[in-house]
């Protein structure tokens, strides 16, 4: 679940299928292309398990109540795996400040 949710936030990193020296002319995927494995797993059971997880994130988000109880172990493991991943992303994606101080 953790990979699969961590190149789901990075998919435009997997390929550019313009620069892909394998991708037809046509400009659409390689026959291998990491793009068509990740739309196979998004499909999979374990992939709707991430849809339904990313759903109660959203509804929660929209102030619906929702017991504790009413949550499957599964999505609330899943939920807790995109929150720590979405939270790295948004590091990685942070400008390095290292360097700034205040005089």
């Amino acid at each position: 679940m953790r990979f699969l949710v961590h190149w789901a936030l990075r998919r435009d990193e997997l390929c550019d299928p313009g620069l892909c020296p394998d991708a037809p002319d046509d400009g659409w995927r390689c026959g291998h292309c990491p793009l068509d494995k990740l739309d196979a797993v998004q499909h999979s059971e374990t992939g709707l398990l991430l849809r339904r997880a990313i759903d109660l994130r959203a509804a929660l988000k929209l102030g619906i109540h929702i017991r504790l109880e009413e949550i499957q172990g599964d999505e609330f493991c899943t939920m807790l795996i995109l929150d720590d991943e979405r939270d790295k992303w948004d590091r990685e994606r942070l400008p390095a400040s290292g360097s700034h101080h205040a005089a």
